[in-house]
C-alpha cells in the first residue's frame, strides 16, 4: 500500500465513524523510573526499616531495663507528697534493705516489734524512732549466737532500734517472710502504716527431733515486725476473738488463738457442729484439712423420756444429708436456711460489749418430729481452750424433754482414761486424791489382753457405759459462789510419735501431737438433780468407720452428755494439753 492508498483509507474511516485500528505496541503503557525516583524510594525504605525493628525491639528493651533498675540501689520519686520506698537487694540472708523518701513536715515513726506478731493487726508492744525527712536507707539485721537472738536496725548506718532475746526465747527451724514494699520505685500514703518486713517464726515440734510448725496467720508469733507509721497512730490491741475474714467460716469461729467451732462440710457429717482445738492442745496434728475437723458434736433433741429416742442429726434415713445446720449471730431462727454451707451470717455483733464473752446460735431444720433445737454456742475470753453449748427450743418446736450433745470421731487422740475420785471418797475431796481409771474398768464383760485377737467377738463401737457422777470432782468456780462438776478424759500414751499405726490407715488418723486431755465442765447443780445432766461413754477397739485397729488397744471413742430441757446454764467442752491448767 502506497501513501495515497493510505490516506484513502483514513478518509474512508472518518466518513464511516469508525476508530482505526492501531498496531498492538501502539496499546502498550509502560511505567519508566528516573534516577531520582529510585533515590527516593530507597530513602524512604531506608528510613522506616530501624522503626520497624524498633518496635519489635522496645518491649524486650524496657523488660532489660526494668531488670536492671533491680540490680540498683537507685529510688525514683514517683509523688513527693507521698512515701517513696523500695526493697532493695539483700546484702546476706540475715540483712534486709530499704531505700525511702519521707516529705518534710511527715511526723513519721519507723517501729520494730518481736513479740505478738499476727496477721489481723500490729503488735500493741514495739519500739520506735522517728523516721527524718529526706531519702534514707533503712536495714533491719537478724542474728543468733550463743548470747541469743539479736534484731537490729540502722537508719543510713546508724544503730536507731534494737531487741534483744536469750537463746530460749524461741526453738525453730525454719521462718515464713512478708512485706508490702515491692522492688520497684512506689508511692504510699503518710497516713496508712505500712508493713516493710513481716518475719514470723515456726514452732519446733515438742516430740520430734527436727521438724517445726507453722503457725496459723491469727495467732501470735516470735519473730521481727518492722513498719513505717504515722507517729499519733496507735495500734488497737488484736481481738480477743476471731471471724472469718472472707465469711466462709471454713477457718471456724472462736477464739483467735483457741478453740473454735465451725459447721461441718463434709458428707454423711452434715449436721454436726465441728471442734476445731487450739493449736497449743494438739500440737503437731495436721491442720490442713478442709475444713479441719478433728471433734464434731451432734446435738441431738429428745421428745420423750426414753433416751433411744433421740434423733440424730448426721444420720435421717430420709436424708442423706443429714439435718442441715446453720451458725448465726442471732437465736431468732432464720426465715431461710443456707443451703449453700458457704456462706455465715456472723459479725462482730456477736461479741458482747464487754469483749470478754462472744454468742453465736446454731439453727437447725425441722427433724422428723417437728423438733427445732438451737444451742447457743459461748466463747469466754478467759479461757480460750473451752466452748460452751447451751441447748434451746424454738419458739414452733414441740417441747423437748432434753437434749443430747454427743461427740464424733475423736479416737485418734488416744483417750483411755478418766480422773475420777476413789469409792470411799465424796466429790468435795482434795484434788490430789484423784486416780485415773482405765477404760477396760467400764467394761467388765470385754477382755481388753485378748481383744485384739479376737476383734469379731466384739460389736463396734462397744456399749454405752454411764459414769458415776458423784465419784467426778467438783471445782469452785474462781470469784462465785458456783461449783463445776469436771469430767476429765486423758490419754495414757506419752509419745504418740511412737505408735505402730496399722497400714492402710488413712493420715488424718495418724495423731502426732502432745498427750492432751478432754474435759467436761458441767453444773453441778443440775448434775445432782435426780433428772439431770447425765454422763456417758463409749469405747471401742477399731478407728470410727474403719476395721482397723486402734494401736495401744481400746480408746474412748464417744461422749454423751444428756440435758434436761429447759437448760439454765451451759456446759462447756474443753480440749486441753497436759498439763491441765484450771
Amino acid at each position: 500500500m502506497n501513501r495515497s492508498d493510505l490516506c484513502t483509507q483514513v478518509q474512508s474511516d472518518e466518513s464511516t465513524g469508525s476508530e482505526p485500528v492501531a498496531p498492538a505496541a501502539v496499546n502498550r503503557r509502560w511505567m519508566r523510573f528516573g534516577l531520582l525516583e529510585l533515590l527516593l524510594l530507597t530513602t524512604v525504605v531506608a528510613t522506616w526499616l530501624p522503626v520497624i525493628f524498633a518496635r519489635r525491639q522496645i518491649p524486650m528493651l524496657e523488660s532489660e531495663i526494668e531488670t536492671m533498675r533491680y540490680a540498683t540501689t537507685q529510688l525514683i520519686i514517683l509523688d513527693d507528697q507521698k512515701l517513696n520506698v523500695r526493697s532493695l537487694p539483700s546484702i546476706w540472708n540475715h540483712i534486709n534493705s530499704w531505700r525511702c523518701h519521707v516529705p518534710a513536715g511527715s511526723d513519721l515513726e519507723l517501729r520494730l516489734a518481736t513479740e505478738s506478731i499476727n496477721g489481723v493487726g500490729f503488735p500493741a508492744d514495739y519500739k520506735a524512732v522517728a523516721l527524718p525527712d529526706g531519702e534514707h536507707v533503712i536495714h533491719l539485721k537478724c542474728t543468733k549466737d550463743a548470747a541469743g537472738h539479736h534484731s537490729k536496725v540502722f537508719i543510713d548506718d546508724e544503730l536507731v532500734l534494737q531487741q534483744h532475746h536469750p537463746v530460749t526465747w524461741i526453738e525453730s527451724y525454719g521462718s515464713s517472710s512478708t512485706g508490702s514494699v515491692s522492688r520497684q520505685s512506689k508511692a504510699y500514703p503518710l497516713d496508712v502504716p505500712l508493713k516493710i518486713k513481716v518475719q514470723r517464726y515456726s514452732l519446733k515440734h515438742p516430740l520430734k527431733k527436727y521438724g517445726s510448725m507453722d503457725v496459723p496467720d491469727v495467732y501470735d508469733s516470735k519473730g521481727n515486725c518492722l513498719w513505717i507509721s504515722p507517729a499519733s497512730t496507735v495500734p488497737t490491741p488484736s481481738p480477743r476473738f476471731y471471724l472469718p475474714q472472707e465469711r466462709h467460716g471454713h477457718e471456724g469461729i472462736g477464739h483467735r488463738e483457741g478453740i473454735k467451732v465451725v459447721r461441718a462440710h463434709r458428707s454423711n457429717l452434715v449436721g454436726l457442729i465441728g471442734v476445731v482445738p487450739s493449736l497449743r492442745s494438739v500440737m503437731g496434728d495436721d491442720l490442713g484439712g478442709y475444713p479441719y475437723c478433728p471433734l464434731g458434736i451432734s446435738v441431738r433433741p429428745i421428745l420423750e423420756r426414753d433416751v433411744s429416742a433421740a434423733e440424730i442429726p448426721e444420720a435421717q434415713a430420709n436424708l442423706s444429708d443429714g439435718i442441715p445446720v446453720s451458725l448465726r449471730e442471732s437465736i431468732v431462727p432464720p426465715t431461710q436456711y443456707d443451703e449453700s454451707y458457704s456462706r455465715e451470717l456472723i459479725s462482730e455483733n456477736a461479741i458482747q460489749q464487754d469483749g470478754t464473752t462472744m454468742r453465736i446460735f446454731a439453727h437447725f431444720k425441722p427433724f422428723p418430729s417437728g423438733a427445732k433445737p438451737i444451742v447457743e454456742i459461748i466463747f469466754d475470753a478467759a479461757h480460750p481452750d473451752r466452748v460452751g453449748f447451751l441447748p434451746h427450743a424454738a419458739p414452733d418446736s414441740p417441747p423437748l424433754k432434753a437434749c443430747q450433745l454427743v461427740t464424733r470421731f475423736d479416737a485418734k487422740f488416744h483417750w483411755r482414761e478418766i480422773e475420777m475420785l476413789a469409792d470411799t471418797q465424796d466429790a468435795s475431796s482434795e484434788l490430789s486424791n484423784l486416780s485415773r481409771e482405765p477404760l477396760s474398768v467400764f467394761y467388765a464383760d470385754i477382755d481388753f489382753a485378748t481383744l485384739a485377737g479376737d476383734r469379731g467377738a466384739v460389736a463396734e463401737p462397744f456399749g454405752w457405759r454411764r459414769l458415776p457422777v458423784n465419784r467426778l470432782p467438783r471445782i469452785a468456780v474462781p470469784e462465785s459462789q458456783r461449783e463445776m462438776t469436771r469430767l476429765s478424759l486423758t490419754t495414757d500414751v506419752a509419745d504418740s510419735t511412737k505408735l505402730a499405726y496399722p497400714p492402710g490407715l488413712s493420715r488424718h488418723w495418724q495423731y502426732e501431737g502432745i498427750p492432751n486431755r478432754q474435759v467436761w465442765w458441767l453444773p453441778t447443780a443440775d448434775v445432782q438433780k435426780q433428772d439431770g445432766i447425765k454422763v456417758e461413754i463409749q469405747g471401742g477397739a477399731e478407728y470410727p468407720q474403719t476395721t482397723l485397729p486402734i494401736p495401744g488397744g481400746p480408746a474412748i471413742q464417744n461422749v454423751r452428755i444428756t440435758v434436761p430441757m429447759p437448760a439454765k446454764s451451759p456446759v462447756w467442752l474443753e480440749i486441753a494439753a497436759e498439763p491441765e491448767v484450771n
